[in-house]
């Protein structure tokens, strides 16, 4: 009969797969770093060309937001391929919110409103022609990265990692601070 694995035997199981995770993830990434850096490109700026050449233009800040970054480091990221005139960054007004004028201050009522000021990134003609051009190629790597898994095994990997940028982190949170609260309790002399 097989025995249930204790707390330190399932905290050393996750610990080890946490480990072979990012482990292989930076490995497939020193990979690959290679044909991206023979094309003038960091990861981020491929990642970022590659979704705008998939999605279309988008504003700064919803690309930081989708690339976990901030706003600040995707402006560098953006002003980077800007002078390789792959990009261009327009800006654009929203037009201002209709809003009753007596929820105003009475020093800025019948005052004309601007309305907020957003950054736009696209493709210029010769981004989208460059990234064309890049992404079969850098596929072509991947898929040979790639090939030590089947079928399956590659659509179990994907799976798995969307389950684990999914999961529930705050409940794990709050049962990680609970039981380490137990176990100071239980420390503490009487």
């Amino acid at each position: 009969m097989r025995k249930r694995p204790t707390q330190k035997e399932k905290t050393r199981l996750a610990y080890r797969a946490y480990t072979d995770l990012v482990d292989t993830a930076d490995w497939i990434r020193g990979e690959l770093r290679a044909q991206l850096e023979a094309f003038g490109l960091t990861w981020e700026g491929f990642r970022l060309l590659g979704a705008l050449y998939r999605e279309g233009p988008v504003t700064v800040p919803m690309a930081a937001e989708r690339r976990g970054r901030t706003r600040q480091n995707m402006d560098i990221i953006v002003a980077r391929l800007e002078e390789r005139g792959w990009v261009r960054r327009t800006v654009v007004t929203y037009q201002p919110v209709q809003t009753k004028h007596n929820h105003f201050p009475k020093e800025m009522r019948g005052r004309r409103r601007k309305g907020r000021q957003v950054a736009v990134v696209g493709l210029t003609p010769l981004g989208e022609k460059f990234i064309g051009h890049v992404l079969p190629r850098h596929a072509k790597l991947v898929k040979s990265q790639m090939r030590a898994l089947d079928g399956r095994e590659k659509e179990s990997l994907s799976r798995i990692c969307r389950k684990l940028r999914e999961g529930d982190v705050v409940r794990f949170v709050s049962e990680l601070t609970h039981r380490t609260m137990r176990e100071m309790e239980d420390k503490t002399p009487i």
